[in-house]
């Protein structure tokens, strides 16, 4: 039992009206009758056939299990290069096998303990008894190259032992790397927010290393205000490196992180709350002139050592004490209690 498999390939110069059937012959030696056969249209059921039919005798080519050799060039690569191996094909009276059509003879499976697997594709090099395998691994593992040779038996191996290749990562990938902040406490803590850089290539693998610290760079930007860059990346472990950047000024802050020149796809955001109340960059604003038995009233514009507008609460407003007294210039002294009171503003961010 065996498996023609013809096929019809039209030639790529299409003035040239040639078309090639292909077939995959058997392995023992035996006798063929080829025809083409056409219908008139792909529903058609009715095939006609093409002149002449062709008697084909199929010479066996046996491989020499002992005098052929599978060898690799790369024993490591980088996932998503080509991969080039070789099968040196002597058949048992010794000779180099130089039929081109016995690539399709030969059977490359590339296995991964990554659990990847590809099929290797075969071609003749031109040079005698020498097959190019080819084919490329995205995943970073350990693969393994197993090459079959078509026996009288069916498939089987030229090398009991297979080749063995390790896959390594690729670059950094900005369009598949991560980038996640942790927000500082407030604007006043001294190492500022922490961002978490987790990097892959571009197929997934996690990359990276400690060479790799100097080329991160994050930025945060906000509307209004002087874009603020951070460039002292540390490699944690793995492929995660940690960056500290600090903020002085509150409020929402977009986070953009860069391999060399190059930004990653995914950004981030955080939100900066004011530190507390500094006396220093504190003002207070009163009416100059209040009416007699009136309610008199001034303003406390609360900022932090940044100049930040504080967080209004009543926790903070208890912290004042107001002291209203006469002036040594008065005209007019008497018994009055000036009842002064500290009320927060219904507008937590206004300071």
């Amino acid at each position: 039992e065996h498996s023609f498999l013809p096929r019809i390939i039209p030639s790529t110069e299409i003035t040239t009206g040639k078309y090639t059937l292909t077939y995959r012959s058997p392995s023992k030696k035996s006798k063929l009758s080829v025809q083409a056969m056409y219908r008139s249209s792909i529903s058609a059921t009715t095939l006609v056939g093409i002149k002449p039919m062709w008697n084909v005798s199929v010479v066996p080519v046996d491989l020499s299990k002992n005098e052929s050799v599978v060898s690799c060039f790369q024993k490591s690569i980088v996932a998503g290069t080509q991969i080039k191996c070789s099968v040196t094909a002597k058949s048992v009276d010794g000779e180099s096998i130089t039929e081109a059509s016995y690539a399709s003879a030969l059977d490359a499976l590339i296995t991964s303990d990554s659990g990847e697997t590809v099929k290797g594709d075969i071609e003749y090099s031109g040079l005698p008894g020498e097959f190019n395998i080819l084919f490329t691994m995205t995943r970073v593992g350990k693969a393994s190259l197993e090459v079959k040779y078509q026996s009288s038996n069916g498939f089987a191996l030229i090398d009991d032992v297979p080749q063995s290749i390790d896959i390594t990562p690729a670059d950094i990938s900005v369009e598949n790397s991560e980038l996640e902040c942790l927000v500082a406490k407030d604007v006043t803590q001294s190492e500022g927010s922490r961002c978490v850089l987790t990097t892959f290539d571009a197929f997934m693998n996690p990359t990276g290393s400690k060479n790799n610290e100097g080329a991160f760079s994050i930025y945060a930007s906000k509307t209004g205000t002087n874009t603020v860059t951070s460039t002292k990346a540390t490699h944690i472990s793995g492929n995660t490196f940690a960056i500290f950047i600090k903020i002085e000024k509150s409020g929402t802050w977009n986070i953009e992180a860069k391999y060399f020149s190059n930004a990653f796809s995914r950004q981030s955001s955080l939100t900066l709350l004011p530190g507390p109340l500094d006396v220093d960059n504190t003002m207070v604003s009163c009416n100059p002139k209040v009416p007699a038995i009136s309610e008199g009233t001034c303003e406390i514009e609360g900022r932090d050592m940044y100049n930040n507008l504080v967080i209004v609460s009543e926790e903070v407003a208890r912290r004042f004490v107001g002291i209203v007294e006469y002036r040594s210039d008065s005209s007019s002294k008497d018994e009055h209690s000036f009842l002064p009171r500290i009320i927060p503003s219904t507008e937590i961010t206004t300071g």
